[in-house]
């Protein structure tokens, strides 16, 4: 039961999505939105062209997740080339999550979707096809604003996820790969997550990655003011930690970075100091503690890297805290005499103490997420029909504007009178028309769509007023 390319997208029993050009076919296992075969082609209003495809940690463990982590210029080579075959993308990568999003105009994109993926798997091994969360329509949407609310992280209510995710969308709209229905659904995501912070306490606290890895390493060394501890890494989670550690007043703190200038960057107002990762070795030996937030093609820090420097320590043991996926510190290295290591896993036994307080707040959450989901929703009729409004009142300013030359070469009326009554007919009657299609109270996937269109006359032509 592993999955590989296409089995991620579709099964032979019409499962997430059915390839097969079977008529009348509407695949609605799970939450599969409706599609239709006519004449081979799939028709796809609005939201129901939105597709996902994730795993994270409530599906798999962290070998499968760390399988799974794609790094940075596989990022992009996975974007360039959805966006080269058309297919409108973001992708969501995170240290708990690996999610791509798109827009689907038929089968054909999401089976090329699941083979980019696949292809861009730095192991090639075999996931069980439960791992995947496959999601479409509307319950993309409501998933990706549960992602900003901090309901999908491993510590609820966490609010690095944001700023993740805002990275996320602003690399697929640099890239011009975003189209304007994933554009217009991630920011109504960041708008959503923004509102339950502010009006709900899932943010109290809520721990982080950084302020998690930061408690641990107290266990180990309950007084940091007479600690020295590395910081590998200066991206976002590093420099949160290292904010945590400058807060509790660690003793030395020093920021370790490949590139060193942005360690160089944020050491002022850390008053930390500065290292390169060729450095590493050397600082072993006299750091109490060494947290790592990177990304690495491999680890840092092996088991035979250690040996020399914890033969020079002191009697306190050496504190290893991983967050980096892929793993940035052999596993091994927990096996090494005077070292204590910890990674993503050990966050669960940290966040167990303020779960209940913040699993309280998790009905307010969802509650606002409706709201917002509501809100998306009717933005979205808006501007489907948003063109079809213009067109209609279009056509009947035009037929205003006959009746009124037409009475002003009869000579029956003044031209200002005919004016004034001919506009205040045109709008009162297209007031309720025009209100019914923004508030969506019509059904308006194509048939129906083409109806109105017919009725109205606007695919007639000029000369065929009526």
């Amino acid at each position: 039961d592993c999955v590989r390319a296409a089995e991620l997208i579709s099964c032979p029993n019409h499962g997430f999505l059915c390839t097969g050009p079977h008529p009348h076919c509407v695949p609605n296992k799970g939450n599969m939105a409706p599609v239709a075969w006519t004449g081979g082609r799939v028709i796809t209003i609005g939201i129901d062209e939105l597709r996902l495809l994730s795993i994270s940690h409530r599906t798999c463990a962290l070998a499968d997740l760390e399988t799974m982590a794609l790094q940075a210029s596989v990022q992009e080579d996975l974007r360039r080339t959805l966006c080269q075959g058309g297919v409108r993308t973001v992708l969501l990568c995170t240290c708990n999550r690996t999610e791509l999003y798109w827009c689907s105009r038929s089968p054909d994109d999401d089976v090329a979707v699941g083979a980019a993926l696949i292809a861009s798997i730095p192991r090639r091994v075999a996931l069980p096809r439960k791992k995947f969360v496959h999601r479409a329509g509307i319950a993309v949407a409501s998933h990706l604003f549960r992602v900003t609310a901090g309901l999908e992280s491993l510590i609820v209510g966490e609010g690095e996820v944001l700023g993740q995710v805002r990275d996320a969308i602003d690399a697929a709209e640099r890239d011009r790969g975003s189209g304007l229905l994933l554009s217009e659904m991630f920011r109504a995501a960041l708008r959503c997550g923004g509102r339950v912070r502010s009006e709900t306490q899932i943010g109290t606290g809520a721990l982080s990655a950084a302020s998690a890895s930061v408690q641990l390493l107290s266990q180990t060394h309950p007084d940091l003011t007479q600690c020295t501890v590395l910081v590998i890494g200066a991206g976002v989670t590093g420099l949160k930690t290292a904010r945590h550690l400058k807060a509790r007043r660690v003793g030395r703190l020093i920021l370790v970075n490949r590139t060193v200038q942005r360690a160089m960057d944020a050491a002022t107002e850390l008053g930390a100091e500065v290292a390169s990762i060729d450095d590493v070795p050397r600082l072993l030996a006299r750091a109490d503690a060494v947290i790592v937030a990177a990304r690495p093609a491999k680890p840092l820090i092996t088991p035979a890297l250690l040996g020399g420097a914890v033969t020079q320590r002191r009697i306190s043991p050496l504190a290893l805290i991983d967050l980096s996926l892929p793993r940035a510190i052999d596993p091994a290295c927990g096996r090494v005499n005077g070292v204590v290591l910890h990674d993503l896993l050990g966050l669960k036994q940290i966040v167990g103490h303020h779960r209940a307080g913040r699993e309280r707040e998790i009905p307010r959450a969802e509650a606002l997420i409706e709201i917002e989901l509501g809100i998306f929703q009717q933005h979205l009729r808006e501007s489907s029909v948003r063109p079809l409004v213009a067109e209609l009142r279009q056509r009947a300013d035009a037929i205003r504007r006959e009746e009124i030359a037409r009475s002003l070469q009869e000579g029956r009326i003044d031209a200002q009178t005919v004016e004034h009554l001919t506009r205040r007919l045109v709008n009162r009657l297209l007031h309720a028309p025009s209100l019914a299609l923004r508030r969506g109270g019509l059904a308006l996937d194509a048939p129906p769509a083409r109806y109105l269109r017919s009725l109205f006359g606007l695919e007639a032509d000029d000369g065929e007023a009526t």
